[in-house]
C-alpha cells in the first residue's frame, strides 16, 4: 500500500524560498537541498510512524545536511502524509506551535 504525500501551501512557500536563498548563496546548493528534502520525504514514507509526535498529531522529521524539520501528519485512513512546514530550526518555533493550531487533525 502507498501512501500520497501532501505539501500545504505553507510548506510549498518554505521549500520555494529556501531553495532560492540556497541557490543565490551558491549555483547548485539550491538542488542539493531539493534532494535533501526528497530523501526526507521519501523517508517518511517508508515509516511515517517512526518520527515523534510533538504537538497534538504532528510529527517531525530532521532533515540531515540541512537545518530543516519537516512537520507533518499522518492520516492512516486516508492513506496520506500531509506535511504542513519546511521549517528552519534559525526560526522562532513559536510561530509554527501557533500555526499549526490554524491545523484540523
Amino acid at each position: 500500500m502507498s501512501l500520497t504525500v501532501i505539501l500545504s501551501s505553507v510548506a510549498e512557500m518554505e521549500l520555494q524560498e529556501s531553495y532560492e536563498w540556497y541557490e543565490y548563496k551558491q549555483a547548485g546548493l539550491g538542488e542539493r537541498f531539493l534532494g535533501q528534502i526528497e530523501a526526507s520525504i521519501n523517508a517518511i514514507v517508508l515509516n511515517p510512524e517512526l518520527y515523534p509526535i510533538k504537538i497534538r498529531s504532528f510529527r517531525q522529521y530532521v532533515v540531515s545536511k540541512f537545518p530543516y524539520i519537516i512537520v507533518y501528519e499522518l492520516i492512516s485512513e486516508q492513506r496520506l502524509i500531509h506535511i504542513l512546514h519546511i521549517f528552519h530550526t534559525d526560526r522562532n518555533p513559536v510561530r509554527i506551535t501557533k500555526n499549526l493550531g490554524n491545523y484540523d487533525s
